[in-house]
């Protein structure tokens, strides 16, 4: 998480920087631009102080926002909006999709909202995906629900500043969703601190260097590294343990990375894994 900050504007000067380097991946790239606008659009009209309560009110307790008690009510003119930009400059995919929600009337267009919402936090407590547990009409329109709710959960996760010292689990301490990527960086008191960032709210936690995110294995003959040419400084950290894998940003060797960007620009090293039977641990925003 950017404390204070504007990580919209960081994320969109990043995609726009990549994009000659990286041409595999121009249209998403060209995309998440645009998208980033309409997040950065939303979370300026987020009511972070309203919301507040969402906060749980003992430092202790996690996750420490309520995720699914977010007012879908108070959500719906939003979402509305959300689409209607959406449907501006998406691929024709997207732009098809969000025209049949918004074809809908209001309390079907918030049903991709309501499916996400229960469904929230679920994969960290059973170690399972939670696909099944969303309505399975509303999977289609899941990329709606999550690129709405980032810059939501993102922006009420700023108003927190509790920060435990000795988290060590897979999930978000604040929003409580799996981690998109790993960050390698080197810290004045830690060469190599590794670290996980949350795939909703770019909350980053330390974590075990040599250790399975998903199945938490620690063999390092089991626990296979991938590299491409293309993007030197993103990787693969494959498990042979649970065939899972997450991709790694290595700030020691691009400083200039934004993890989240550089994660979803790296798609070949998604191509690969997947060539290789493997599942990775979250997918992003793009569903890749």
């Amino acid at each position: 998480m950017t404390p204070g900050g504007d990580p919209w504007r960081l994320r969109r000067a990043r995609a726009i920087h990549l994009l000659p380097h990286t041409p595999h991946a121009e249209e998403i790239l060209s995309f998440y631009v645009g998208l980033t606008e309409a997040q950065e659009s939303l979370a300026d009209r987020v009511p972070v102080s309203d919301w507040s309560g969402l906060i749980q009110s003992r430092e202790d307790e996690f996750p420490r926002l309520r995720v699914p008690g977010l007012p879908l009510e108070e959500l719906a003119l939003p979402f509305r909006d959300f689409l209607s930009t959406v449907a501006e400059f998406g691929t024709e995919t997207i732009k098809s999709g969000a025209h049949a929600l918004l074809s809908r009337d209001d309390d079907r267009q918030l049903k991709p909202l309501r499916a996400t919402l229960g469904a929230w936090g679920k994969a960290e407590k059973t170690g399972e995906d939670v696909e099944d547990d969303r309505e399975e009409q509303e999977e289609d329109f899941y990329f709606y629900a999550r690129a709405f709710l980032e810059p939501i959960v993102t922006s009420i996760a700023q108003a927190d500043s509790s920060r435990p010292t000795d988290w060590i689990q897979n999930f978000c301490f604040v929003c409580g969703e799996p981690p998109q990527v790993a960050v390698l960086r080197d810290l004045p008191d830690a060469v190599g601190h590794r670290s996980l960032m949350c795939s909703i709210c770019a909350t980053e936690w330390r974590f075990q260097r040599l250790t399975c995110p998903h199945c938490r294995e620690t063999e390092a003959d089991k626990l296979p590294v991938h590299t491409a040419e293309s993007i030197a400084h993103v990787r693969v950290d494959a498990c042979t343990t649970c065939s899972r894998y997450v991709k790694t940003v290595d700030l020691r060797q691009d400083g200039t990375a934004v993890p989240l960007v550089d994660e979803l620009a790296a798609v070949e090293l998604d191509i690969w894994a997947q060539e290789q039977g493997l599942t990775k641990l979250r997918a992003n925003v793009l569903g890749l």
